[in-house]
């Protein structure tokens, strides 16, 4: 990435902040491109083989420790054999994690850089077997990508730019992904709505985790290139909520995805 466009991205931040502890609106542009990708939702495709308007599903709490954890400490084998245990008893093909969540596995150094932990999630995860093809929910080409290798990082990551309208831009990311699933791409590549863009990733691959994809929605790059924040401060939450608003505006399933307002 440059390094002019992380410090504009990093001022631009800093600017949404500003005007939040100001009491204004901290990123303007946000309200058309919210309304665009709400008045389009009937022509999105799903980004799995499942329709995730009807498919039945399993919403899991990484809020606090339960039976099934992620990050951290914990062994992703036996997790992973633990969730897909329970999945197929409630014969649901796919598990979710929630949006605004403030997961406990994001409480270690890696996300505190000595400071509060960015730990409130940007994203929606879509929880199946490694190797499950994903789909594009509209036309896009590749903006950027990379391997995130490091534990508990997004492992092979895509950004896909869309510009479906003029005046309106925006990005989304597909994380914990299969090292193949970056062969070929070159920045710029087209993909139509409804194509085959990547496959999920299996541990360690994918940062150690549960096979799943990370998907999420992103207003402002911020100078970033193959890579994003996928977690927010919580004193912050507000000012992200605008950068990166809730994934299920284009996954649209009818389950409660979405952790309330202090993230639980």
């Amino acid at each position: 990435m440059d390094g002019d466009d992380v410090a504009q991205g990093e001022q631009r931040l800093a600017t949404y902040l500003a005007r939040h502890a100001n009491g204004e609106d901290p990123m303007p542009k946000a309200a058309a491109l919210m309304r665009w990708i709400i008045d389009h939702q009937p022509d999105f495709a799903s980004v799995l083989n499942h329709d995730l308007k009807t498919c039945r599903k399993i919403v899991y709490d990484f809020s606090r420790n339960g039976d099934v954890v992620i990050g951290g400490t914990s062994d992703p084998a036996r997790q992973t054999d633990l969730m897909f245990a329970q999945m197929a008893a409630a014969n649901a093909p796919v598990g979710v994690g929630r949006y605004r969540e403030d997961r406990i596995c994001y409480q270690s150094p890696q996300f505190k850089n000595g400071g509060e932990a960015r730990s409130q999630h940007l994203g929606i995860d879509l929880f199946l077997a490694a190797g499950t093809p994903v789909f594009m929910p509209l036309d896009g080409v590749v903006h950027s990508f990379a391997d995130n290798n490091l534990p508990l990082d997004y492992g092979p990551t895509i950004i896909m730019e869309h510009n479906p309208a003029p005046g309106i831009t925006f990005w989304t990311l597909y994380g914990h992904l299969s090292r193949d699933s970056l062969d070929g791409l070159v920045v710029g590549k087209a993909f139509a709505k409804g194509d085959e863009l990547c496959r999920f990733g299996d541990y360690p691959i994918n940062g150690d985790w549960i096979p799943h994809l990370h998907f999420q929605i992103i207003f402002d790059l911020l100078g970033k290139s193959g890579d994003y924040f996928g977690a927010a401060k919580p004193s912050q939450w507000d000012v992200w909520e605008a950068i990166c608003p809730n994934a299920n505006l284009i996954l649209q399933m009818p389950e409660d995805v979405t952790a309330s307002r202090d993230g639980i």
